[in-house]
């Protein structure tokens, strides 16, 4: 969960250097100390880029700290419908889910299930689901191999 915490830091670090902009903009911007008569709207335009990083990663991240904290995550089953280049986001199911890139190791096609965070949609762990053939080829799998082990037992313990 080190990679929620860095990105939750990276986020809220992000945000607050955009609002320290912000707030400089403003201040340039009531003292009249613009050059160019267009500048004036460099406060609106900071503050529609602060409230959708706000809105789409931050308070997200912000509001998944509780379920992370107590471990309460929600579960889905599904197939993975893409997986993004870097990594860092999968599709399963229609939903887009974010996970560590550097331990996510499954494909497309691959039938899982996520534990997820409710608001950011962070993966916690995506797990494969055993199809009804694997299930019996390690059932069928298992009883060989104690059959075997039942056949070779000890000479002396009998």
């Amino acid at each position: 969960m080190s990679y929620f915490w860095a990105n939750l830091g990276g986020h809220l670090f992000v945000s607050l250097i955009l609002l320290i902009v912000f707030l400089w903009s403003v201040k340039n911007t009531q003292h009249n100390r613009w050059k160019r008569g267009f500048l004036f709207l460099l406060p609106v335009v900071l503050m529609l880029i602060l409230l959708i990083q706000l809105a789409n990663f931050s308070i997200p991240r912000l509001l998944d700290t509780t379920t992370v904290l107590r471990s309460s995550y929600r579960m889905k089953s599904g197939t993975i419908e893409s997986v993004s280049s870097m990594k860092d986001k999968v599709k399963i199911d229609g939903t887009t889910y974010y996970v560590n890139p550097f331990s996510f190791e499954r494909e497309v096609g691959d039938e899982v299930t996520v534990k997820y965070t409710p608001y950011a949609k962070y993966a916690y762990s995506i797990e494969l689901v055993e199809t009804e053939k694997e299930k019996e080829s390690r059932d069928t799998k298992e009883s060989k191999e104690s059959k075997e082990t039942k056949d070779k037992k000890d000479p002396d313990q009998l």
